[in-house]
This record gives structure tokens, C-alpha cells and sequence, in this order.
């Protein structure tokens, strides 16, 4: 399995992630980590499973079976139930798509100067240490600065 190599310190939409790594979102236990690519983004989202790493997404790629990749570049998952789980759009302005328990939709967007989710604007932030930016959950609410889980701490310090 490919580990994401992640910088010291890196810059999402205006925001600063100073650490060992940075992941500006997490969803239900996933952790969506960006990269420099050229011409987009590279998406990458990984979830902790038996204190081990699975990815779901790598670098802007589908992995397993509950996900697929249209022509456009638009990568969706499903949830092992069979309904929608999420969708990644990589480009200048990367789009992520939630479904929630109530069937709503929650859209994500993380641009060159911030990050947007659920009515919140990010902009000019500095998030210091193992966090996530941004966390969604299945009902729609958002939370900022959340802890990633120590199996994948672990992991991504030892990549």
C-alpha cells in the first residue's frame, strides 16, 4: 500500500497546518488530506480500520469497490449500506460533497483562500499539531479542529 507523504507545514484554502501532516476535513472517520498536483489537486482519503489505514481514495484514484470515477475526474463513494456517502471533485477550487443521515447534502469547498462548509467560512487559520481543519458529521453539523485518531497518527509520522 502507497503512505501519503505529507509537509511539515502546508497551506489549504488560506489556512496554515503546522505539524507532521495536515488534513484541512474529516467525515465520518475519513480524512481527506490534499497535495500540489499539476494541473489539480491530488485527493487522497484514508479511514483508520483495525488501527490500520485503508484508503478509499488515492491521489484523486478510487480504491475498492464502493467507489468509482467518472470521465469528468468526479470520484463518488458509497456507504456499505448502498446509499451515497460522498463525491471529490479535484480542481483550482476542490469539491466535497457529504450525504447526511436526513438524505441533505453538504457541500465543501476548498479554494486557494479558504475553506467553506456548512455556512462557515476558514480563512487566514493556523491549526498547530495533529488536527483535522474541519469536521463534518452525519447530521449535517460542522466543528473545527478536530484529533485524528492515534493508529493514523502513528502511521503518518512513520511515513
Amino acid at each position: 500500500m502507497e503512505r501519503a507523504k505529507l509537509a511539515p507545514m502546508a497551506r489549504f484554502g488560506g489556512n496554515e497546518f503546522e505539524g507532521d501532516f495536515s488534513v484541512p476535513l474529516a467525515f465520518e472517520g475519513r480524512y481527506f488530506i490534499l497535495e500540489p498536483g499539476d494541473p489539480e489537486p491530488l485527493v487522497s482519503v484514508v479511514r483508520e480500520v483495525d488501527g490500520a489505514p485503508e484508503f478509499e481514495v488515492l491521489k484523486n484514484e478510487p480504491v475498492g469497490d464502493r467507489a468509482s470515477k467518472t470521465a469528468a475526474g468526479v470520484v463518488t463513494v458509497g456507504a456499505a449500506s448502498g446509499g451515497f456517502l460522498y463525491k471529490v471533485r479535484p480542481g483550482s477550487e476542490t469539491s466535497v460533497v457529504f450525504g447526511t443521515v436526513s438524505g441533505e447534502e453538504i457541500d465543501v469547498r476548498i479554494s486557494d483562500r479558504e475553506i467553506r462548509a456548512g455556512g462557515i467560512t476558514l480563512q487566514n487559520n493556523k491549526f498547530s499539531g495533529q488536527m483535522a481543519g474541519v469536521l463534518i458529521d452525519a447530521s449535517g453539523a460542522v466543528q473545527i479542529g478536530a484529533p485524528i485518531p492515534e493508529p493514523l497518527v502513528r502511521w503518518f509520522a512513520s511515513a
